[in-house]
């Protein structure tokens, strides 16, 4: 029973068993589960076979690995031998040799052998490894000898094999279980030849770094420790124990401790008790083994007295036992006293293990495996310690008797089981040794581990969220685009709903090209949600563009007919080259219509048509070109409510987005009439074999060329950064760049005229021969196809340069940030376009060969003639050397004044003129930025513009028209002035933004505040208010000397052209701040001097109102009276007369008032109106009715009493007046002044209107 638990603990302790389990497990639940878990049965299969694999690898990783350290520690010991060997004294050679002889062999025997329980030739690295360690003649070597285990390389001189250099004067035990190294007590209590022990000691940890040795076996005799007093015993276990922490510490491990009592049969009464024990007891093991653990600070004594007296009763037990079945024999002495004696060695075996395993604040603690007690040889007379007691206690004399019957054991006793089942069966109980700094590595690894762990987790929980949110986002805007549909059915919610799905499917294009972090980590799902946005986009083109645009094609090629152009004799230029050039520009016939009649347009129609129907034939520029015409009609007839701005750049942005991916294997196509294709090529073949042979030959060269070379495009000039800058509308043909003149068109164009030329082209499907050599000499045709080639060169290039445009600027940031490219001299997108452009003609430019000679010729006169007398430079003609004057080629004369402008004379350029003004527009607007407020220097930069003073604007414009542009033909300004001016242009639109606010500021601070705070509250401007404005308040903000005419004067003065009352404003590039309709319509009325209860009352020269009043009878009373600034006009129903009156009245008291007395005597206030706009109110307060004589009939009523007169003005002082009936009042009543003066979003004031024309 106690060997199945051996074994079986064996089996389940180790790991490779669980290993098993597992991977049996694992196919179990593959092959039993494969259903449910929807897993083929051979993707089970494949699983499994992976990992056998996996396994299979890792068996043979770890069997190469285990015979290489078996193979690097041979060969470690072998020249530990050798080193040894040459080192020892040359009295001792022979000796050393021979043992050297004798080591190395056994070391080369075991290195190849197949013993222990390793499956291979790797025992010298798989063997437990055991160090022994004890006081001379302790008995160790006797133990391991007599141990009953197998020693293989076992000869004439014993088991033992001695050792050399680092092991001089050990002994080496190489047996089929495990490998013993006897220190032969030197090295325990010795210091000899240490460093040669320590460096054996470092060799044999780099071999066998998981486990130097597997154990340390103390032996220490029992006789020595009773015998010798307790002082030896502490001695000996202090040296041991610095032997122990000397190993722990050197190999870094922690190796269980084994302490073996040898000698026991010296303890009396040994041989009697033990006599009659048979071979299995005598193998079986004497001791205890106390629990494993290294970690675990336990008391040594307590478990060593447990065990002790366990052992102790035991040995009583058996004891009894014996003399029960002795009942009718003498009994042996030794079986009643040996209980007794092996009592007494305990206080000795105590003192030893307690100083071996004491706690040591600064050793580490050995781990105590256990103790036993062994006798390997039977040697030695013992005394009876305790019959020597009991005889001198009880005065006895000791009896004569026979010796003790001797026992003898073939393999000792307790050795054979203690070796095999306990010390080599505890291989695995070694553990690293936890020094700090490796603590330290250890929590730094696994905190480390840990925390990558924790970033891989948290990337990919990062990852998956962020991914998740994309799938959100997306199925977000299809829903959004199903919603947009299915609301409204017009062509902007299409466009827009193509808008979001386009938007998110290049947000995806970027993430492909550079995947952000958020997103990666294995887990981006962009590809996937890609293709279904695609699928969706695709579907929505189909629909809405390419339907459209198919019909549009198969209706125009329907009605092609291009027979009468041909019968009338008209040729095409270039006929399918034609369908080479680029046209984005609207004054390109972007946007005129495809003639049936035209062969070009008919070309270019049907190699569009076959395009969209087969993708290997895109050409993007042509095709973006095409599409744009023939769906322009169907666009403008569903347009509906949509600006057509925006309807464009949708429309755009689908077109570049749709031939951008014609490379996309699901890139949509359309389905071709073949038979409308036929009946096409067929009217186009008739025209092209009338065609002349020259023009044939012609548009071949530029079909061929214009696929070798690129197009030439602003984007590519510029580059990505400048993009935001510079825009271009036209793209310049590949067949018209210098590449394709010098590395194709010039050779092909001498070839052509000396050799016949063969046509190809796909969009007709023909292929011509034609022979040019028969129209004239070589040199002639050589000429004719070049001057026609060069004449298109040339109006290609001015056709991109017209289209070249700069960005407007949306705010004074981005015009600061767009000035930094543009006024950078080394890198402004200006440079490039331009340099670029004198690099593609200077070509055809003769003059330019010789710049050095003509540089040459210039001097002092010609100094005087550029800097004295402002004279422009000649027209460049080419000089030869002999001094002929050569003709200029077209494209050089077409570009003459771009080389003006880039050549260098006197170390300066015109350009470089040009860009050092830029500068100073750059360095000036970023002076504005930095101010915080850009609004002042804003302003100050327009004014200064406006007057041309200390303006870097006004100063570069100057320069572009006197120096740049002078002498030009009216086509070459036209093509370059738009150039030059437009980041001019663009600065001082951009510049009106911070300067109109900063007009409307000091408005608001100057006018605007005063007015509402003062005045806005106040009669007349609040007709319900209670208390009148002051004419000094109202002067201060009205009249020639207020604060308006005064911010006028001085802040709008700079910026307008003041006509009278008339204000307009001043223009510099055709722009200019924009009023508001409310202030400039008010403003005359604004700054016209005060009159009335505006003008104060002490004013004595101010204008007077004279007018008249005639009483009319009143109904139920007997008199009213009539009172105006102190006039009076007391009526009692008599005949009436007319009254005159004067407003104002300087002379009475300011103010007016009527009262009537009734019948009864009870005077009534019919209307009181104090100050100075008393009349004002009585008149507002009157009811009114005019009269055709210009006269107004007025009435007041109060308390059943209604005074009516008669009022007419004689004269009027306010001529503005509405028919003279509210005298005074300056049309200031109800007035409101508008919150800004300039800008877009204006703020309408209340106009004021008139009393008299009221009704």
């Amino acid at each position: 029973m106690s060997d199945f638990r051996y074994w079986s603990a064996r089996v389940f302790a180790n790991p490779r068993t669980f290993m098993a389990i597992g991977l049996i497990a694992l196919i179990v639940f593959l092959f039993l589960f494969a259903d449910t878990m929807q897993i083929a049965m051979v993707w089970a299969g494949a699983l499994l076979g992976v990992l056998l694999f996996l396994w299979l690898c890792t068996y043979l990783w770890r069997r190469r690995k285990a015979r290489r350290a078996n193979q690097k520690l041979g060969d470690m010991l072998e020249q530990q031998v050798q080193t040894g060997a040459a080192a020892s004294p040359a009295a001792n050679r022979n000796e050393i040799e021979a043992l050297r002889t004798r080591l190395t062999q056994a070391v080369r025997t075991i290195k190849t052998s197949k013993i222990g329980q390793t499956s291979g030739n790797e025992a010298l690295y798989e063997l437990p490894w055991y160090i022994v360690i004890g006081n001379p003649a302790a008995g160790k070597s006797s133990a391991v000898i007599n141990s009953g285990l197998q020693f293989p390389f076992a000869d004439k001189n014993g088991a033992a094999v001695r050792g050399v250099g680092g092991t001089r004067n050990c002994d080496w035990f190489f047996t089929t279980e495990g490998i013993l190294l006897d220190t032969a007590g030197r090295y325990s209590v010795h210091e000899e030849d240490r460093n040669e022990w320590m460096s054996f000691l470092d060799l044999l940890k780099r071999h066998r770094p998981k486990a130097p040795i597997n154990g340390i076996i103390v032996a220490a005799s029992i006789s020595e420790l009773t015998d010798a007093g307790p002082e030896f015993a502490i001695n000996l276990a202090k040296n041991l124990r610095q032997r122990v922490q000397e190993l722990t510490d050197r190999l870094e491990v922690f190796a269980p401790v084994y302490v073996i009592f040898t000698k026991a049969d010296l303890i009396a009464g040994f041989s009697e008790f033990f006599a009659d024990a048979d071979a299995r007891e005598r193998d079986r093991v004497w001791g205890a083994t106390l629990p494993y653990g290294a970690d675990e600070s336990r008391d040594v004594l307590t478990l060593f007295d447990e065990r002790f007296d366990e052992l102790y009763e035991g040995l009583k037990e058996m004891g009894t036992a014996q003399m029960s079945l002795r009942r009718s024999a003498a009994l042996p002495p030794g079986l009643l006293t040996f209980p007794l004696e092996f009592a007494g060695i305990k206080p000795a075996l105590r003192t030893f293990l307690s100083t071996l395993f004491e706690t040591n604040p600064f050793q580490y603690k050995p781990v105590f495996r256990g103790f036993y007690f062994t006798s390997a040889l039977q040697e030695g007379a013992s005394r009876s310690t305790s019959t020597d007691k009991l005889a001198e206690r009880f005065t006895l004399r000791p009896a004569n008797r026979e010796p003790a019957r001797g026992v003898n054991s073939h393999n000792g006793f307790f050795l054979r089981d203690l070796f095999s089942n306990v010390i080599f069966a505890d291989k695995k109980l070694v553990r690293q040794h936890a020094s700090p700094n490796k603590v330290r590595m250890r929590y730094l690894t696994f905190f480390g581990l840990v925390l990558a762990l924790g970033l891989v987790l948290g990337g990919w929980s990062w990852s998956y969220l962020g991914n998740r949110q994309l799938a959100t986002n997306v199925q977000a805007d299809l829903d959004k685009v199903v919603r947009l549909q299915s609301e409204r059915t017009d062509l902007q919610s299409r466009l827009e709903a193509m808008e979001i799905l386009q938007d998110r499917i290049e947000q995806l294009d970027r993430y492909s090209a550079s995947r952000p972090l958020s997103l990666g980590l294995g887990l981006y799902q962009g590809d996937v949600l890609k293709q279904r946005l695609l699928a969706e986009y695709y579907n929505g083109l189909r629909q809405f563009m390419l339907a459209p645009v198919k019909a549009s094609l198969e209706d125009y090629l329907g009605r092609v007919d291009v027979s009468q152009a041909a019968a009338s004799g008209e040729r095409p230029a270039t006929a399918p080259a034609q369908a080479q050039t680029v046209r984005a520009n609207a004054g390109d016939t972007l946007f005129q219509d495809a003639s049936p009649t035209n062969v070009d347009d008919a070309y270019n129609a049907l190699k569009t048509y076959l395009m969209m129907a087969n993708r290997e034939h895109v050409d993007p520029t042509h095709l973006s070109d095409q599409i744009t015409r023939f769906w322009r009609g169907w666009l403008e007839t569903n347009r509906g409510a949509m600006p057509r701005d925006q309807l464009i750049r949708s429309a755009e942005r689908l077109i570049s987005f749709y031939v951008a991916r014609a490379a996309d294997s699901d890139w949509p196509q359309i389905e071709t009439n073949l038979a409308m294709v036929e009946r096409t090529r067929g009217n186009l073949r008739s025209v092209m074999q009338g065609m002349p042979a020259r023009e044939r030959a012609y548009a071949t060269l530029k079909a061929r060329a214009a696929t070798r070379f690129p197009a030439m495009t602003v984007a590519r000039i510029m580059g990505e950064a400048d993009a935001a800058v510079v825009a271009g509308s036209y793209a310049v043909p590949g067949t018209f760049t210098r590449e394709a003149w010098e590395q194709y068109i010039e050779p092909a164009i001498g070839e052509a005229a000396r050799k016949e030329v063969q046509t190809s082209d796909w969009v007709l499907g023909v292929n011509a021969r034609d022979d040019l050599t028969l129209e004239g000499s070589p040199e002639q045709i050589q000429k004719s196809l070049a001057t026609m080639y060069k004449t298109e060169y040339a109006q290609e290039w001015q056709k991109m340069l017209r289209g070249v445009t700069i960005k407007p600027f949306s705010s004074f940031d981005q015009a600061v940030q767009g000035m930094n490219r543009l006024g950078d001299p080394q890198n402004s997108p200006l440079v490039k376009l331009i340099n670029t452009t004198y690099e593609q003609t200077s070509w055809d430019n003769p003059s330019l060969i010789n710049t050095g000679l003509s540089q040459a010729q210039t001097g002092v006169v010609a100094w005087f003639k550029r800097v004295i007398l402002r004279q422009g430079q000649p027209k460049p003609t080419e000089v030869a050397p002999g001094g002929e004057q050569m003709p200029m080629g077209p494209v050089g004369r077409e570009f003459s004044d771009v080389a003006r402008l880039v050549v260098t004379r006197d170390n300066q350029s015109l350009l470089g003129n040009y860009m050092n003004a830029l500068s100073k527009i750059r360095t000036r607007f970023n002076l504005i930025n930095n101010q915080g407020d850009p609004g002042p220097g804003a302003l100050l930069l327009m004014r200064q513009t406006l007057e041309g003073k200390d303006s870097e604007l006004a100063d570069a414009l100057k320069l572009v028209d006197e120096q740049m542009l002078a002498g030009l033909t009216p086509a070459q300004r036209e093509t370059l002035r738009p150039l030059l001016v437009r980041p001019l242009i663009q600065g001082y639109a951009v510049a009106m933004q911070p300067a109109q606010t900063e007009l409307n500021k000091v408005w608001n601070a100057q006018v605007y505040q005063p007015f509402t705070q003062t005045l806005a509250d106040k009669y007349p401007f609040s007709t319900k208010a209670g208390i009148e404005a002051s004419g000094e308040e109202i002067g201060q903000i009205f009249g020639p000397q207020g604060s308006i005419a005064k911010y006028v004067n001085e802040t709008l003065g700079p910026l307008t052209v003041r006509r009278g009352d008339i204000l307009t404003a001043r223009t510099w590039g055709d722009m200019g701040i924009e009023l508001q309709p409310s202030f400039t319509a008010n403003f005359a009325q604004w700054v016209a001097p005060l009159s009335g209860g505006a003008a104060g009352s002490g004013a004595a020269s101010q204008p007077q109102t004279l007018f008249q009043i005639q009483p009319r009878p009143a109904g139920g009373v007997t008199e009213y009276t009539i009172e105006i600034d102190g006039q009076q006009l007391r009526y009692r129903n008599t005949p009436a007369q007319w009254v005159n009156f004067v407003w104002p009245n300087a002379q009475g008291a300011p103010g007016a008032r009527i009262t009537a007395t009734a019948f009864d005597g009870t005077v009534v206030e019919v209307v009181n109106e104090p100050g100075r706009f008393g009349l004002e109110r009585l008149i507002s307060g009157a009811q009114r009715k005019p009269n055709p004589d210009g006269s107004f009939e007025m009435s007041w009523s109060k308390s059943n009493i209604t005074v009516p007169v008669r009022l007419r003005i004689i004269s009027n002082a306010q001529a503005a007046s509405a028919g003279g009936a509210e005298p005074g009042s300056q049309g200031l009543r109800n007035l409101r002044l508008p919150a800004t003066v300039a800008g877009t979003s204006p703020q309408p004031s209340v106009a004021p209107t008139p009393a008299g024309a009221q009704q």
